[in-house]
């Protein structure tokens, strides 16, 4: 009954941070004096991954605030999809050490996770061209190619008239 009740305590322990939430990024700038040094979960999409020997730096995007992630690169190898124009990245949760000013990547504001887990793997995004700004685009250049052609058909014909002071000696 004892192994039970500490493993259900364990099990627990390790559900928190799902349970509690994720602080935004948002929050844990604007308040980041108070979060130095401590457990943190962070959620968000990657749109950004490097990979250094054993280790990797993963951006984590969350509502206008992105913030590095230093985490295992076997967890930056498992992400599938690193957000761009083109592409949603994996959303993931990440628990950790949050960092005002990391005394260990040149101070940093940056989290050192303990927990990585891939809520949702991300996907491409179709991005289909819209009509009218093809068509306003191609006249546009069409319209610079002709202005180009008319200015150095004017050069052109400046250079064979005589200047006017010169014309009355």
């Amino acid at each position: 009954m004892k192994k039970l009740a500490v493993f259900t305590a364990i099990m627990l322990l390790l559900l928190i941070p799902a349970v509690v939430g994720a602080e935004s990024g948002e929050v844990l700038i604007e308040n980041s004096r108070g979060f130095d040094g401590k457990q943190v979960t962070f959620q968000g999409e990657v749109i950004g991954v490097m990979i250094r020997e054993n280790n990797a730096w993963v951006n984590i995007y969350d509502n206008g605030i992105a913030i590095g992630i230093w985490c295992s690169a076997d967890n930056a190898r498992n992400i599938s999809f690193s957000g761009d124009y083109t592409h949603v990245g994996d959303t993931v949760m990440v628990g950790g050490t949050f960092h005002m000013a990391c005394p260990e990547h040149g101070g940093d504001t940056d989290i050192h996770a303990d927990n990585f887990t891939i809520l949702a793997v991300g996907r491409v995004v179709a991005r289909t061209p819209d009509l009218p700004t093809v068509v306003v685009s191609v006249v546009l250049m069409i319209l610079a190619i002709f202005i180009i052609f008319w200015l150095r058909h004017v050069r052109k014909e400046k250079g064979k008239v005589v200047p006017w002071p010169m014309s009355w000696r």
